[in-house]
């Protein structure tokens, strides 16, 4: 992704083919621009701001995201003549690109209605696929992540240690869970006939160096299909040689979804934040029709992705009315909330670690203090692990619901996996990385095999037995990224599926 401070010396393009536009409520009517550049790698429309335009406005025009835009300047400030770069959609390859461009001058012998983008995204994957490996009888997966097996000897059983636990942190154990997931897949892929092959690469240090020395000399680049567990600049790397290698590279734990903005071979396990977003106002719209929503953000950089996605789909459903809420006006919150009781609160609210366990705290203390006519309280991510001294009884009390990466004890097949967890390593997992690694493994090796490098053009035929939690794969930007997800809410202190409708 194209970085705002990468752009200052980028010279105005004369805005030329002038031939659609769009008006947002409010805003001077938005033509769309066919001029182009090619900006590190990406094609990038070029539009000159007039009065009256705003990125929303703007961005809505070109059917891109709002966050997508790139400006070098406060996107709260434009100003007539200002610059702004929206991302060309459908964009994944070279030879993409080029038939793209080929098939956007048709003959003039040749009378068609234009196609719509992503119709014409869809349409040039499925003719000219990517370039990728061909994938024999048996599926070959290569999994990096840092294991630290140089310091295995540092790991003492003395009766001592072991009574002592929790005062020495091995970090053999940090992510071992992952792994132990991805074995009882395989065990499972096995017992269907799926033949696989697993090449295990610990990358201890989490560098770029030691990526790169480990498609050197671990036939990583020979893999079918490649497993990064890794930090970001050291994944970013990798990304870069699965790409010139032509293999599929999956990160199972990043949130941020501009790892699939450039590189159409990444692979975002994790959930969309449009599609979470989408099924939380549905959840809404089912369980309260018509109750007012507020979401408390801090106003910064750090929720403005979430704040701008929820105002997007909030405007385009209409049904739902919000309000958004400044947590640095949060002494006034008591007074809103009574004004508008069994109201529905999202905290999008991101801040540093510190800042976040106060604002925790305090909106809890403050939700929790109605006793009658309680909001309901929605965050994306899951409290109850990201803050293990939370109060149980308050987020009972304002019937929680969040994309719990908790266990949903009232589901045959996450109990089935708890057995099979627990008979096999005779302990509980401690985190959903066990979870994530076996998921993972089901849906994209079963779909190798099935499928072969086809899988990676025809996902939506996919759903192997037994995944803990829904996937589905579709394009995101350039790369692949998961669009289902699970909304839970807090019953008698368990999670169970939330209402949809």
């Amino acid at each position: 992704m194209i970085m705002k401070k990468q752009l200052f010396s980028i010279l105005v393009v004369v805005l030329i083919g002038l031939t659609a536009w769009s008006q947002a409520p409010g805003t001077t009517p938005v033509v769309v621009s066919h001029e182009t550049q090619m900006l590190h790698g990406r094609k990038y429309y070029v539009h000159i701001v007039e009065k009256g335009q705003t990125v929303y406005s703007i961005s809505k025009a070109y059917k891109v995201q709002s966050y997508d835009a790139v400006t070098h300047v406060d996107i709260h400030f434009l100003h007539p003549g200002d610059t702004v770069w929206l991302p060309v959609r459908g964009q994944f390859s070279e030879a993409a690109q080029e038939l793209e461009q080929k098939e956007a001058k048709p003959a003039e012998s040749q009378e068609q209605a234009p196609e719509p983008p992503a119709a014409k995204s869809k349409r040039l994957y499925q003719q000219k696929a990517l370039p990728v490996r061909k994938v024999g009888k048996t599926v070959k997966v290569a999994l990096m992540m840092p294991l630290h097996l140089d310091q295995i000897d540092q790991i003492s059983t003395s009766k001592f240690d072991v009574e002592q636990r929790g005062k020495k942190v091995y970090r053999q154990f940090e992510f071992i869970e992952f792994y132990e997931g991805i074995l009882l897949a395989l065990e499972q892929l096995e017992e269907r006939g799926i033949s696989v092959e697993l090449n295990v690469v610990d990358v201890s240090n989490n560098t770029v160096a030691a990526v790169e020395e480990a498609f050197q000399s671990h036939n990583v680049a020979q893999s079918d299909v490649l497993i990064a567990l890794l930090f970001r600049d050291a994944f970013d790397r990798a990304a870069q040689l699965a790409q010139q290698a032509g293999i599929y590279i999956v990160n199972p734990m990043a949130t941020r979804s501009d790892i699939c903005a450039e590189n159409p071979y990444v692979v975002k396990l994790q959930p969309s934040l449009e599609g979470q977003i989408s099924l939380m106002l549905k959840n809404m719209k089912a369980e309260r029709p018509h109750a007012h929503l507020y979401i408390i953000h801090s106003g910064s950089d750090a929720d403005k992705a979430v704040r701008e996605e929820l105002k997007r789909q909030l405007d385009e459903r209409k049904d739902i009315k919000y309000t958004l809420f400044n947590w640095s006006q949060n002494a006034k919150l008591a007074a809103t909330i009574k004004a508008t009781p069994g109201c529905n609160v999202v905290s999008i609210y991101s801040h540093k670690s510190d800042q976040m366990r106060i604002h925790v705290s305090t909106l809890l203390n403050r939700l929790s203090a109605f006793k009658s006519n309680t909001p309901t309280l929605y965050t994306l991510t899951d409290w109850t692990v990201e803050y293990g001294d939370i109060d149980f009884a308050q987020l009972q009390l304002l019937n929680y619901h969040t994309f719990s990466t908790s266990w949903d004890m009232t589901n045959q097949v996450h109990t089935d996996f708890l057995q099979a967890y627990r008979d096999r390593y005779a302990t509980e997992p401690v985190t959903q990385l066990a979870a994530i690694g076996y998921d993972l493994s089901l849906y994209i090796i079963a779909g190798l095999a099935h499928k072969g490098a086809d899988f990676w053009q025809s996902t939506a035929q996919i759903n192997p037995h037994g995944l803990l939690q829904p996937m589905h794969l579709v394009r995101s930007g350039s790369g692949l990224e998961n669009d289902r997800a699970q909304l839970y809410r807090m019953e008698n202190l368990r999670f169970i599926p939330a209402l949809l409708k």
